[in-house]
């Protein structure tokens, strides 16, 4: 007999969640997109340039350790509006041409926006989907994929046009605007089984369970894994591959495909398998992907595996989230909110260790913490699993 098939709702509400997700992803790729762009007009190095991207990581860890204070004080359709704030604000001030210590600020802005934006969506579509959770959360990191290939894309074409990088962010930023004003007043419809306050003093939030905590331990791999091949796999081509400078593009392309394409198929495939057996297969799949790529220094077997990699890492962040979410549904912001601080720290800490390892031992040695984080998130899983209610 087959398991039932648990398609998630698809309310305005929902739509509203999966186009933030979409802005959040475009966010992200564009930053990836334009930071040596930028380099270039700030004159400034490949290092100082890097700070952008620890910014951002910033402030998702400081807005995520706060989204619960400020879930309970604006409700989580506030916290999801303030969001967009935070982010169109962070894109005005990275665009302004301003030096460099005003786009580090304001990229983050644009993380403490984000941050809030995830992690509302996130605890939102985890209470209103119930069991086709696993399937909404793919959907809308598909969204965020799909997105993000049009901002950096979006960047790319700006360039050829002659109009600069500029105007695809400026677009995002209208984007932005534009789904506040379609949303309205509505935010009443996100704040389901939002944490209660009392007058002036947060409701004392019980106790979170031992196997909350172990399954955090997931999010670690399910962020380091992503943002460290699409950090360094233009290097890994253009060192072992043949590449030339337009790697970092080809790359880019090539793991943004698989994203999309893994988190299309893989919300199809939540609704029907075990999330816990899915996001084991996409660690073993990412995993097998990934040392073909180490191994073969053929270019086209390197950009095929990358693609096959993507789509393994298409379903890390998805599920993972949507696991720790399960464990406390009561507490989804919450819940959320610390998922996304533990993803920030992963952000911050896995593509910098691998360069520096890099330096030390190699690029090829330092590219094993790929497979070994993968393999430590399926070990995760493996052990400590989190059933699934129905």
């Amino acid at each position: 007999m087959s398991a039932p098939v648990l398609r998630p709702a698809r309310t305005q509400a929902t739509w509203v969640a999966y186009a933030q997700m979409g802005a959040y992803g475009a966010f992200v790729y564009s930053l990836g997109a334009s930071t040596a762009l930028l380099r270039d007009e700030q004159f400034t190095s490949r290092a100082v340039a890097g700070l952008h991207a620890s910014a951002w990581a910033s402030g998702l860890v400081v807005m995520s350790a706060a989204n619960g204070r400020v879930t309970r004080r604006l409700g989580r359709g506030g916290a999801m509006r303030l969001g967009s704030v935070l982010m169109i604000m962070g894109i005005l001030g990275y665009t302004s041409a301003g030096p460099t210590m005003v786009t580090l600020t304001s990229v983050f802005i644009a993380g403490l926006g984000g941050a809030l934006m995830v992690a509302g969506l996130s605890a939102f579509l985890a209470v209103q989907q119930g069991p086709s959770a696993p399937a909404a959360v793919s959907e809308a990191n598909a969204m965020g994929a799909m997105a993000g290939l049009l901002g950096a894309g979006g960047v790319g074409v700006g360039m050829v046009l002659a109009l600069g990088w500029r105007p695809a962010l400026w677009l995002l930023a209208g984007t932005l605007v534009a789904l506040e004003v379609w949303r309205g007043n509505r935010l009443a419809a996100f704040n389901i089984a939002t944490p209660a306050r009392v007058g002036n003093s947060d409701i004392a939030q019980p106790t979170l369970p031992r196997l909350f905590w172990w399954s955090l331990l997931v999010m670690l791999p399910a962020a380091g894994v992503e943002y460290c091949v699409a950090l360094w796999s233009a290097d890994l081509l253009r060192e072992f591959g043949g590449f030339e400078d337009a790697a970092a593009a080809v790359s880019l392309t090539v793991v943004v495909t698989g994203l999309i394409v893994g988190r299309i198929v893989g919300s199809r495939l939540a609704e029907r398998y075990s999330p816990e057996k899915l996001l084991i297969v996409a660690f073993a799949v990412s995993t097998t992907a990934f040392l073909v790529v180490w191994a073969i220094n053929i270019a086209w077997v390197m950009l095929v595996f990358l693609f096959v990699s993507g789509c393994g890492i298409a379903l890390h962040w998805p599920l993972a989230i949507a696991r720790t979410i399960r464990v406390v549904p009561e507490q989804a912001d919450r819940a959320s909110g610390i998922g996304l601080l533990v993803a920030g720290v992963a952000i911050m800490i896995a593509p910098f260790a691998l360069g520096a390892l890099a330096d030390v031992v190699g690029l090829r040695t330092a590219f094993l913490i790929v497979p070994l984080l993968s393999v430590f998130g399926a070990i995760m899983v493996w052990v400590r699993p989190v059933r699934l209610m129905r």
